[in-house]
């Protein structure tokens, strides 16, 4: 088996290599759930999976990799007007899927009022996403925004009395209540709501280039929509709004509807206490 898993990864590694791609990945891997970075030494056009990437003046973009992709389909047109076509090939990931059974009703649906609240809760938060006003570049890589244990990863999924649920996009740091949450990089506010249904008070980081952070069950902010923040900056503290069964953060990322793991954006392990 071991040759099998060797000579696979020879071949991914020959495709990769294999095409010059139109950009530089200065940060980040082809792998399910990545953020990267990229540098484009030319002004070309480049879409990735049929998005047109937002680039900087000075070539800086980045692009996501999807919990689920197993490629990524990148197109550009040179300076020529040539347009190219590559198939990138990505690492996949084995997710942690829990089936938990016998579960009241009531706690596996929602009632009716409830539902129609998270369904206008997503659409608010999905809004936000689409948004492609922001030309910031991200610093890479991201801080900690909270000092504690992770509790709860990204990618995840439970299946209760049958019924797979959402997959988890974010990353749960348990802490206590009260604890300093900070912002991972600069950033300009885009949604601060106060009460929604699963995730209590909720904010929405805009980073630029469709890169957004999202921080969940929070006690409390510090900042309110359309304030820009700096790295490092309190934004507001750890609490358990929202469904949550105990204090803790949930951290979530994504590039515009791609929903990353915001822990694959950090190069150091979660520290035990944080110092701005």
């Amino acid at each position: 088996m071991k040759p099998i898993v060797f000579t696979f990864f020879l071949f991914w590694s020959s495709l990769s290599l294999a095409i010059n791609l139109p950009f530089k990945v200065t940060f980040g891997d082809w792998v399910q759930g990545s953020l990267l970075a990229v540098e484009l030494p030319v002004p070309v056009q480049v879409w990735v999976d049929d998005r047109a990437l937002m680039v900087m003046a000075n070539g800086r973009s980045v692009l996501g990799v999807g919990r689920d992709a197993t490629q990524v389909v990148i197109r550009w047109q040179d300076t020529q007007g040539v347009m190219h076509h590559h198939i990138q090939p990505v690492m996949v990931r084995v997710y942690d899927i829990q089936h938990v059974n016998g579960l009241p009703n009531n706690k596996v649906n929602p009632n009716p009022q409830e539902v129609a609240e998270i369904k206008q809760n997503n659409r608010d938060i999905a809004l936000q996403r689409k948004t492609r006003d922001y030309f910031n570049a991200p610093n890479f890589p991201f801080l900690w925004p909270v000092s504690g244990r992770v509790s709860g990863v990204y990618g995840s999924q439970r299946v209760l009395n049958g019924q797979p649920r959402r997959p988890h996009f974010g990353v749960d740091v348990a802490a206590p209540e009260g604890t300093p949450i900070y912002a991972p990089d600069n950033a300009k506010v885009v949604l601060a709501h106060p009460a929604m249904v699963l995730t209590g008070n909720t904010m929405l980081l805009d980073h630029g280039l469709g890169v957004k952070s999202i921080y969940a069950h929070l006690l409390d902010m510090t900042v309110k929509v359309g304030d820009t923040v700096k790295r490092g900056q309190l934004i507001g503290h750890v609490g358990k709004t929202g469904r949550a069964t105990g204090p803790h953060l949930h951290w979530g990322l994504s590039w515009f509807d791609v929903q990353l793991d915001a822990a694959r954006v950090v190069d150091r392990p979660l520290p035990a206490v944080i110092t701005p």
